[in-house]
């Protein structure tokens, strides 16, 4: 039974998210998709920032209960208070989570909105990820109203690896709705496609097509959290950002202007633009990113293989046992490394600490550069630190060096 009171505190946060959303980020009023008290739905959107539930929410005179991760639910009294006023439905994203499920049908049957971003997580560079392949069969055993929303200008409004919002144009559109009589005739892989097509956006073909502006302050910072390998010297890790400026320790220097794209400042990468290799988006340095790290994992160029010298490391750690929706603990502070086979934790309290890649079920970043990663056995911990670095690299040459040593090729998804 759904308690009353959501239906007051959504009632008064609403207005307050609309003015907000309004004023502070240029979001264009969302639509009320008119579903009747008591009837159940579930609401599909692309993610791309912490403000998604928000921006829906502003439109929608029903409470939702949207699926969030399980991080929120360790904040001690803050928690508290976020559940009694919102109800969040807890989801642990570095694996498979059945309790969240049971909770999800159980919502419906009680005639629930529900709200969910299929992706898992939210992108770092501005196209929208996979989704897996169980959403389908999901959404179709619910037997609910589908309402597909498609967010528009949310990352370049809100980047992830930012610490800063910027105010541009931002739209909320809904794309498509799917009633149950039709769900049912739908399959899971055709469910999957609609969700996929209708939910894509490239935040940066949407730019080519109508240029917005994107106006904040220090535009680059923390642009290292996602972009981590130079183009120029092939160096790791070397890259750094301050204001609107992103550099490396080879001479490598760009700017990050308030359309989202990059300009050359050095000459090198002025000579790449005017042969035509320049990489001008965040997305297409990503794009490069990753296949350049799959060449350097085969050449053995930059990157040791033999599990002797670490890949990535990083100081200043703290090391977090996690306990699904209830506590973190704090193990130790120290250092974290990336191996070709181990995750490795050296602190004085805990000594040295190993995780065999193999033993690991999942990796993935929580908010901007939080790693999480669980192993096989169900135990989650997480990676914390408070100095600006990338989370992102270990997932990426996680992913790399397990394609390596499985002898697969599946790409990357849900970080």
């Amino acid at each position: 039974m759904i308690s009353k009171h959501y239906r007051y505190t959504f009632a008064f946060l609403r207005p307050l998210f609309r003015l907000y959303n309004r004023v502070a980020l240029g979001l264009q009023p969302v639509h009320d998709p008119k579903l009747a008290r008591g009837q159940s739905a579930i609401i599909m959107a692309n993610h791309v920032n912490n403000l998604d539930p928000f921006y829906l929410a502003s439109g929608i005179r029903r409470p939702v209960f949207y699926v969030a991760s399980d991080h929120i639910f360790r904040l001690g009294f803050v928690s508290k208070i976020i559940s009694w006023m919102v109800a969040p439905i807890p989801i642990v994203k570095s694996h498979i989570d059945l309790r969240t499920m049971r909770t999800i049908h159980s919502l419906i049957k009680d005639g629930a909105v529900i709200g969910l971003f299929p992706e898992g997580n939210r992108n770092f560079n501005g196209q929208s990820g996979s989704i897996p392949a169980s959403t389908g069969k999901l959404v179709r055993q619910l037997k609910s109203t589908v309402l597909i929303y498609r967010i528009r200008g949310g990352y370049l409004t809100s980047p992830r690896w930012s610490r800063h919002s910027r105010k541009g144009r931002l739209t909320v559109e809904l794309a498509r709705r799917i009633e149950p009589e039709e769900l049912a005739s739908l399959t899971p892989e055709e469910i999957n496609r609609i969700i996929e097509t209708e939910t894509h956006v490239d935040a940066y073909a949407d730019q080519r097509s109508q240029p917005v502006r994107y106006r904040g302050k220090r535009l680059a910072e923390y642009l290292e959290r996602a972009i981590f390998v130079c183009p120029k010297c092939h160096g790791l890790a070397t890259l750094t950002s301050q204001d609107d400026r992103f550099s490396c320790t080879c001479g490598l220097d760009v700017r990050f202007n308030d359309l989202g794209f990059f300009e050359p400042v050095d000459t090198w990468s002025a000579q790449q633009l005017a042969d035509g290799s320049f990489l001008e988006t965040v997305s297409a340095w990503d794009i490069w990113q990753r296949d350049i790290l799959t060449k350097l994992i085969k050449q053995q160029e930059n990157i040791d293989l033999t599990g002797q010298r670490a890949i990535f490391t990083d100081e200043q750690e703290n090391l977090v046992d996690c306990q699904r929706a209830e506590r973190s603990v704090l193990l130790d502070h120290g250092s974290f490394a990336l191996y070709a086979d181990r995750f490795e934790f050296c602190g004085p309290v805990i000594g040295t600490r190993v995780f065999p890649l193999e033993k690991l079920d999942r990796v993935i970043v929580l908010g901007t550069q939080t790693l999480q990663f669980s192993e096989t056995g169900g135990q989650v911990y997480e990676l914390r630190s408070k100095k600006a670095r990338s989370a992102y690299k270990y997932v990426i040459l996680y992913y790399s060096l397990m394609q390596r040593i499985k002898g697969e090729s599946y790409g990357f998804f849900g970080f």
